[in-house]
């Protein structure tokens, strides 16, 4: 293990940008999950509220380079902006970098805002994408229960499906999940 100029820890054979280490012991919960993306964001976009490491939503889902969450702001304290989560079912880290909010499109899986512990997770999408094959993709992977998430999460958990959850290849409707659309 090394150490980036500001004394955040690196990982041998790491990248040499510094990676966004989050010292705490990993505490598991139950959560609702919810997705959003680029047409559902409000406004419709990759805008987040509080940037951590990210200009605007995105993310690989990696350790290192986790995609962005919302929730809302009751849960500001026990999941603070720039808290990393892993969420078992995708196999994928992710950061808290946006807020929920109701305002949104009334389309997409988490449309009506966060209540609770509850993560809007970010699927992806461009300007370019296909507003139905987006939303599609983020009612697919919505669980209709509470499932397993683990906050402050050690690195080295297993990763599937690194980058986006939906996205604009292959033609002509993408994929969500490494699944075509």
């Amino acid at each position: 293990m090394q150490t980036s100029g500001s004394s955040i820890p690196v990982p041998s054979g790491a990248p040499k940008a510094s990676c966004y280490v989050t010292k705490q012991t990993p505490t598991n919960v139950k959560a609702t999950i919810t997705f959003y993306g680029w047409p559902d964001n409000t406004p419709p976009g990759n805008q987040i509220a509080h940037p951590i490491i990210h200009k605007g939503a995105g993310g690989d889902g990696t350790y290192c380079n986790p995609t962005t969450f919302a929730t809302e702001h009751s849960n500001n304290k026990q999941i603070p902006y720039g808290i990393k989560i892993y969420v078992p079912f995708l196999k994928q880290y992710f950061i808290r970098e946006d807020l929920c909010t109701a305002s949104g499109p009334p389309t997409g899986s988490g449309s009506n805002g966060c209540y609770g512990l509850w993560f809007d997770l970010w699927v992806g999408g461009t300007a370019k994408s296909k507003a139905r094959n987006v939303v599609n993709c983020e009612l697919m992977l919505t669980p209709n229960h509470q499932v397993a998430v683990i906050l402050w999460p050690r690195s080295g958990l297993p990763v599937a499906h690194p980058g986006p959850l939906y996205q604009d290849r292959p033609p002509p409707n993408g994929s969500c999940y490494g699944k075509r659309e």
